[in-house]
């Protein structure tokens, strides 16, 4: 099949280079003069940079790997430096548009991109578009002709008729600065105002530079009208005025010669891709508004999917409807997204600052659907610091394992350590007796468990570090759990001490959880919540963790305290819930990181029903694939995921 594809940005090169990885004859016509390196940088998604490893791999015309530097978290602050979100971002990077499209090029012959090839109109018979005409007055013919010419496209006007837009309501300026930001992280940072549309973000970018961006109502823009043209530095910095000193350094590292305003919109979702065999990708097929930050991966997966249904499906109608069913769902919700996200950013008097909450992260909070009933309930009552609860870990990830369908496990705080002034055990007195205590357990029970942080740096209280959990939970439960664990490693292995907000807040994100929020509710409502918690372990008498109150039909029917073994657990659940059973399916060992982030050989191999020679085969099986990596704190060795 001969694919003529109109329109030479990363949707039309992409688009390409995929159909040529295909076997299929593909030629790009771009209109511009030459390559146009126009824009600065944007965020994509790793689903669309794993499109490129997919269909890249094997061409060996490219030497280069695609420059681009990871955006570790997404931080949301008001200009007086007030944090409201704080999150970590899975699989975002910053890319410079000049690096990706000198990168797409490099994928082709000379002759496979012919410029100045301006569209002008289609040449039809009765079934189909035969040719294309350009500006020039050349034609081209080919068997289907894919429009990759953005979101002012003349093919989707002439297939269509003229393109409603919606107003525009919100402008962008963007630029590069020439300034680097040494950090631990590379941290998308923006900044909102409180009382008006306006924010300014900036995302570091490779070669010591960053990309930012301004985002301003258009009524703000009216005193610096001068016969229809802006002055965009002056913009910039007189609306900027009172945002911190951070976003002045960038704006005075940046050539404004080369910034330039987008006016920003979007039209509703079309009623089909293509007519005849004629198709459109990217912003020629669909245009979202930039709050999304989704328009460069949305347009690589169209050339993803449009590829791969071409290649199996040899009915071209047939291969088109398909496209378009196969991404309308997820375009329409983008479009919805923006708009939503635009109406938020113009009312921005109203007060609500977590309202401005970006999609990268925004699953983070989403409200949860309803959750099934399930026949059995354990309260597992547990603390922190408790060294039993350590031990314990590996059967409650068993128990969700084989049970997670039928179990709700719920976690609650004991409060095992207030204070030692008060805290009453025959054989800790003290942080040391702690440590020796530690060392012995570490010993007895083949745990990794190193007790030198009582000596180094001893922990006064458990509560702190109980707070943050019931904190946590008001969050999300699932990262609630994750971040517990991430905390008892901290302290169990890496010796830190995790009343700390310097450790509490990296165990925080590295769990999915908004850091910022959490430290709002730390020192807001879940203190009321951990004191429920004490109120409950007062009434029910749990002075022993681990405790699980086995309730059935909302009562409690068994009660198991201190270390127990799996099988004594599982063997209550057959008792009081016999119509029970395992779960079927079991995840494969990389699916098994994916669900518990960390692991150590032991755990592995006791979660895998396996031998410790063969857990250690596997995890470096999946160190090798890069899906793992090993940790060593002192002579303690764990697994955690990529």
């Amino acid at each position: 099949m001969k694919i003529a594809i109109i329109g030479g940005g990363i949707a039309g090169l992409t688009q390409g280079i995929f159909l040529k990885q295909k076997g299929f004859d593909v030629v790009v016509y771009e209109r511009a003069a030459n390559m146009n390196n126009r824009g600065h940088a944007f965020l994509m998604n790793e689903e669309g940079l794993e499109q490129f490893d997919k269909y890249t791999v094997d061409d060996k015309k490219i030497d280069a790997k695609l420059p681009t530097r990871k955006v570790d978290l997404f931080s949301l602050k008001n200009p007086n430096e007030d944090e409201f979100i704080k999150i970590s971002l899975d699989g975002w990077h910053c890319i410079k548009r000049e690096d990706l499209i000198n990168y797409l090029t490099s994928f082709y012959e000379t002759n496979e991109i012919k410029y100045n090839y301006e569209f002008s109109h289609f040449v039809r018979s009765e079934n189909k578009v035969d040719e294309v005409v350009v500006k020039n007055g050349e034609k081209v013919s080919a068997d289907l002709f894919i429009g990759a010419d953005g979101g002012n496209s003349q093919i989707r006007q002439s297939l269509f008729g003229k393109t409603k837009y919606t107003p525009i309501e919100v402008k962008e300026i963007v630029g590069i600065s020439k300034i680097n930001f040494q950090s631990d992280y590379n941290v998308f940072q923006k900044y909102q105002a409180s009382n008006k549309g306006l924010a300014f973000g900036f995302i570091p970018a490779a070669n010591n530079e960053c990309v930012w961006f301004m985002q301003y109502d258009v009524q703000l823009e009216k005193d610096f009208l001068i016969n229809g043209q802006i002055d965009i530095k002056s913009l910039c910095f007189t609306l900027l005025k009172d945002f911190p000193k951070q976003v002045h350094e960038v704006l005075a590292g940046n050539d404004f010669s080369t910034s330039y305003i987008w006016n920003t919109r979007d039209f509703d979702l079309l009623k089909s891709f293509h007519k005849q065999n004629v198709v459109l990708i990217g912003d020629a097929a669909h245009l979202s508004l930039p709050f999304t930050s989704a328009g460069t991966t949305n347009a690589i997966k169209d050339a993803a999917v449009l590829t791969e249904i071409l290649t199996n499906e040899t009915n071209l109608e047939k291969a088109l409807n398909t496209y378009y069913n196969s991404r309308k769902d997820s375009l329409k919700k983008q479009i919805e997204l923006g708009r939503a996200l635009k109406k938020n950013f113009l009312t921005a008097e109203t007060g609500n600052e977590r309202k401005f909450l970006i999609p990268l992260v925004s699953d983070k909070f989403e409200n949860k659907t309803l959750k099934k009933v399930k026949p059995l309930k354990i309260l597992y009552f547990t603390d922190p610091i408790c060294s039993t609860c350590w031990i314990f870990q590996p059967i409650l990830r068993k128990l969700k394992l084989n049970y997670d369908s039928h179990i709700d496990l719920e976690y609650r705080m004991g409060g095992l350590l207030n204070n030692w002034e008060d805290y009453k055990n025959e054989k800790i007195t003290s942080p040391l007796d702690a440590a020796m205590l530690w060392n012995d357990m570490r010993e007895k029970h083949d745990v990794p468990m190193i007790g030198d942080v009582w000596i180094e740096d001893p922990l006064k209280s458990s509560y702190p570090a109980s707070i943050a959990f019931k904190a946590a939970q008001l969050q999300d439960s699932d990262k609630a759990i994750s971040f517990l664990r991430r905390m008892k490693e901290m302290l169990f292995i890496e010796k830190k001490n995790i009343n700390n907000w310097i450790n509490i807040e990296p165990a925080a994100l590295f769990s999915g959880l908004d850091s910022a929020l959490l430290k709002q509710q730390i020192n807001a409502s879940a203190l009321t919540y951990f004191e429920e918690d004490l109120e409950m372990a007062k009434r029910f008498d749990v002075k022993v963790f681990p405790t699980l109150l086995f309730e059935v039909d909302g009562k409690i029917v068994h009660t198991l305290k201190g270390l127990q073994s799996y099988e004594m657990i599982e063997s209550i659940i057959q008792t009081y819930c016999p119509n029970i059973s395992r779960n079927e399916f079991l995840p494969n060992d990389d699916e098994l990181f994916q669900l518990f982030n960390t692991m150590t050989a032991k755990e592995f191999s006791f979660l895998k029903n396996i031998e410790l020679d063969e857990s250690i085969k596997r995890l470096d099986i999946l160190q090798k694939k890069g899906i793992i990596i090993n940790k060593k704190i002192v002579n303690v060795e764990y697994w955690r995921l990529v």
